[in-house]
Order: structure tokens, then sequence, then C-alpha cells
């Protein structure tokens, strides 16, 4: 009978070892899908892909992205995609012809049509060795829209178009920083 009652202690014993070794495992497994590893992100579809850095305190989200017509969105990290005060998003877009400042001005006449109170401001976004245009289309007090017109450049038959939305003020300094960022390591890959 010891023996009986011993074996049954001992595999108790195993029993409560084993839970406490996949517990472990699964803490550890956890701790390192939290994490996330720097460097670029890449999107990518069967027609195009690119290659963008996550903004620091903002979250990529792919998934939800096809619902804003983007490859990708970002907000800000302590937010949700169905409650975000900022998106930025990156869309792609067919090129007509490589004249982009065109295709901005194009954009601007439609957005006056819905909007006729609109006003066209200055945007200082830039990517080194891409062709870009910026302007914030500004319904004051109502929203700000910044887009920037990235053109990669002859041979690439896409341009990627980088929208920052804000409600009710224009952004601030941080969201700036992390939409010139967004439009900065912007690169286009070959496929």
């Amino acid at each position: 009978m010891r023996n009986a009652q011993g074996q049954r202690k001992n595999a108790r014993v195993m029993a409560a070892l084993l839970l406490l070794a996949l517990a472990l495992l699964a803490a550890t497994a956890f701790g390192e899908e939290e994490e996330r590893k720097e460097g670029p992100l890449v999107v990518f579809s069967d027609d195009f892909m690119f290659s963008v850095k996550e903004p620091s305190g903002w979250t990529a989200d792919m998934e939800n992205a096809p619902k804003l017509s983007a490859g990708v969105v970002f907000y800000r990290n302590k937010e949700t995609f169905e409650k975000r005060t900022t998106t930025i998003s990156i869309r792609i877009t067919k090129k007509v012809d490589e004249d982009t400042v065109k295709d901005l001005e194009h954009d601007m006449e439609q957005f006056r049509t819905l909007y006729p109170d609109v006003e066209f401001l200055p945007l200082k976004a830039s990517r080194k060795g891409y062709t870009t245009f910026a302007k914030l289309f500004a319904i004051k007090n109502s929203s700000y829209h910044y887009i920037c017109y990235v053109n990669p450049g002859k041979g690439v038959p896409f341009l990627l178009v980088v929208f920052m939305e804000k409600e009710k003020k224009k952004a601030d300094e941080k969201e700036l920083k992390a939409y010139r960022e967004v439009v900065r390591t912007l690169d286009w890959l070959p496929k």
C-alpha cells in the first residue's frame, strides 16, 4: 500500500513539475512574441512590395489596412484600429505618367469640389532619392489631411501615397515626426 501511495505522490509531483514547465514555456513564448524587433516592415502583394520603418510609439497594422484602401496603417501603441485619434497610412496607386505634381494637383481640385473651404498648406516631408510632393489639406476645425506623393522613379509603375489624418485639430510635433519618419524610411522593393 505504501508503494501505491508513493507512486501516486510521485505522479502528482511529476504532473505539477510538468505543469510548471509548460507555464514557464508559455510565459517565455508570450514574452518573445510581445518583444518587437527593430528594422523595416515589408509590405507586399502580388503587384508590389515596399518596406517602411514603424515609428517609435506607433503600431503597424496590415490586417485592417484594406479598410482604408492601404497596404499598412499606423496608429499609436495604446490605441486600437477602432479607437484611434491619428492615422498614418500608405496607399499604392498606379502611375499615369512621371508627372507626380499633376497627380497631386488633380487630387487637390477633386478635394476642393467636395470641400470648397479647404486650404492647401505647405508640408515638409521627403524621401531621399525619390521625387516627393507634399501638402496639408486643411478644413479648419474639422479635419486635416497630410498627403505626400512618393515617386520611386521611372520603371516603377506605382506611386506610394502617405496619408496622415487628424480630426478637429492639426497634428502635433510628435505626430509630424512619426509621419515624416514613415515618408523618410519608405523604400520601394523590386519583385
